[in-house]
């Protein structure tokens, strides 16, 4: 039975408790910023939990164990930390964000919990690290997650942070700078962003206050958009991101573009129409999903969904009991019953543990990755044509 800790900070003294969560929450201020109606839509739904949120979790009260003790994360391998089991991927990942966060030099405040009231009433959050050195603020926010690649440039959460340590504590330390850094180990990614104090305070101030005051009005306006409405709780059964995506979806290619489109084929779509529809079908794709899920949901709690049912999906056949297939299966057909590979890169480095991993670097080599569609601003080089050549090669 693994050894199981508990992390009881400062937000457990208040009584707070690691839940705790504001309306106006720094987490979400993507959303209540760019939608004011996601609030209020939101709130009549309950919470939810994930294999992977529960991960987060875990990973964070991990990382507040090794900044405030001065501990490795190694020293944490096959203990339960909230829940969850620190294994060689959660200790390296870690362990690169206690690793950056202790090379900085300055004053250090970990986990700490910061408002941000005076522009969104009851607003507050917890920033993972702030660190006050000669005139700058940094606020380091660690990214467990590798579904999306969450960029710092102009970064509402961190902003947010930002605000509300300033408030509290930056004209003890004179700050007149705010650099806002995303540690996301899991994707190789740490991203910076920086921006004058005024700045920071003029957004808080011209874009925050007002969007708060709608979010908590009696008609807060609905305002879909693919950012916003990724990770919202009510999206399944939002009219107004339904009336959204169906609006995109019968969109005629003049309403798309500046100028009607002439096509050389009339079922062929030439790559002006392509780029016009690039940009929506992310969202027209997640939100269908998301609608599927709440039906299935329904239905599997006993609901009803006119017109539709459960009903088994496809199903690939297993041995009912393994060692005597095995057992029978080697008397019939020999080694050729049994299969053997190599395991690959990511599983010798687990097996070896950090400390030895690197006495197989030399061995492992990093292709090109398969192609994703980018918009222009992503920071991301662009693949050349011989690049292409390479993976069809591959």
């Amino acid at each position: 039975m693994p050894h199981v800790i508990r992390i009881h900070n400062i937000q457990l003294l208040l009584g707070l408790g690691m839940t705790a969560h504001a309306k106006l929450g720094a987490s979400k201020a993507h959303r209540w910023i760019t939608c004011p109606g996601s609030i209020a839509a939101e709130a009549t739904l309950p919470d939810t939990s994930s294999a992977a949120a529960e991960e987060g979790t875990a990973a964070h009260a991990l990382a507040e164990l090794c900044l405030r003790n001065g501990w490795a994360p190694e020293k944490f391998l096959g203990k339960d930390v909230e829940g969850t089991v620190v294994d060689e991927e959660m200790a390296g990942a870690i362990a690169v964000y206690v690793d950056y966060v202790n090379s900085l030099r300055g004053d250090k405040l970990i986990e700490e919990r910061v408002s941000f009231s005076a522009y969104a009433p009851g607003g507050f959050g917890t920033a993972d690290a702030l660190v006050f050195h000669e005139g700058m603020l940094e606020v380091v926010d660690l990214k467990y997650g590798k579904g999306v690649r969450v960029d710092a440039d102009q970064n509402a959460q961190l902003m947010l942070y930002a605000v509300g340590a300033f408030t509290e504590h930056g004209f003890d330390f004179q700050v007149d700078t705010v650099r806002m850094t995303i540690v996301q180990p899991r994707l190789d990614h740490i991203d910076s962003f920086e921006m004058r104090v005024k700045d920071l305070l003029f957004w808080a101030d011209k874009v925050v206050r007002p969007a708060a005051k709608l979010a908590l009005s009696d008609n807060a306006p609905f305002k879909p958009s693919e950012d916003a409405c990724r990770f919202c709780k009510a999206k399944a059964q939002c009219k107004a991101l339904a009336e959204h995506n169906l609006s995109v979806a019968q969109l005629s290619f003049d309403d798309l573009g500046p100028e009607p489109l002439e096509l050389p084929e009339p079922h062929l779509l030439n790559a002006a129409q392509v780029s016009d529809l690039l940009p929506h079908l992310d969202g027209l794709v997640n939100w269908a999903s998301a609608v599927k899920e709440h039906a299935m949901s329904v239905l599997s709690a006993g609901g009803i969904v006119p017109g539709f049912k459960l009903v088994p999906g496809r199903a690939l056949r297993r041995w009912g009991d393994e060692q005597e297939a095995e057992e029978r299966l080697g008397d019939l057909l020999g080694d050729e019953a049994f299969v053997t590979k190599l395991v690959s890169p990511s599983q010798a480095e687990k097996l070896l543990g950090r400390k030895r991993a690197g006495e197989i670097s030399d061995l492992i080599t990093k292709p090109q990755g398969k192609p994703q569609l980018a918009p222009e601003a992503d920071p991301r080089p662009a693949i050349g044509a011989s690049a292409f050549d390479d993976l069809n090669e591959d």
